[in-house]
């Protein structure tokens, strides 16, 4: 399902990613994806993080069954688990801004949401621990929708927990999955790039591209 953006709707809603948006955690999960491909010889690692980032674990899961039918999903995603837990630990990193956007976007009225591929139980320890939680007027976690990212159904979701229509709403992403998830929704799909840059077509979705989560309460004041 695909909508549309209404252009000239005004944003009064702004749903963010969590991972590789507001925490910092995408290079951790690269490095617990690559540490458990290699402890249980899965090949071609890049390229399976590269598809599976934004996904929730039940599209990892049907994806990993295709291709790597010999190798048990279950064993793989328990280490990969275990060994991020243990990156994370100590201290779960954030995006330069991240604290700092959520609060001057609360002060300027927006309503904020949650979309993330985690699972409620894991994400909600994450926001608690780094002062997240109690910021957001809906969260919408990857146990809640039976579809992921790509699909819009986390965002429609994320969207209707704050009380707005989807064209009502920007989203904040840093996968491409997750941008064309913004974008299924009806949505204005804003990119803050981490590990991956956009692609040629992912570039023509975008609302906005920002290189710091600092940039957009301005754009959303001022337009792009």
């Amino acid at each position: 399902m695909e909508m549309t953006v209404r252009e000239g709707t005004p944003i009064r809603g702004v749903i963010f990613d969590k991972d590789g948006t507001l925490h910092d955690t995408e290079r951790v999960f690269r490095r617990a994806w690559l540490a458990a491909g290699e402890e249980m010889n899965v090949p071609d690692m890049e390229d399976t993080i590269l598809h599976c980032t934004g996904m929730n674990l039940r599209d990892i899961g049907l994806y990993w069954a295709q291709k790597y039918p010999d190798i048990p999903f279950e064993p793989y995603i328990r280490l990969r688990n275990r060994i991020f837990d243990q990156l994370v630990a100590e201290r779960i990193p954030l995006r330069p801004g991240a604290m700092e956007v959520l609060h001057t976007l609360r002060a300027r009225g927006y309503r904020l949401g949650l979309a993330t591929s985690t699972n409620r139980t894991e994400a909600t320890d994450h926001l608690r621990r780094t002062g997240m939680l109690e910021l957001f007027d809906g969260l919408a976690f990857g146990d809640m929708v039976r579809d992921g990212k790509p699909a819009p159904d986390i965002y429609l979701l994320a969207a209707r927990l704050i009380g707005l229509p989807p064209d009502a709403c920007a989203g904040v992403e840093d996968s491409l999955n997750g941008v064309r998830a913004i974008h299924n929704a009806g949505m204005h799909p804003i990119m803050v790039p981490d590990l991956i840059r956009p692609t040629e077509d992912i570039r023509p979705l975008l609302w906005a591209e920002c290189e710091s989560l600092a940039d957009i309460p301005d754009i959303l004041t001022h337009g792009r």
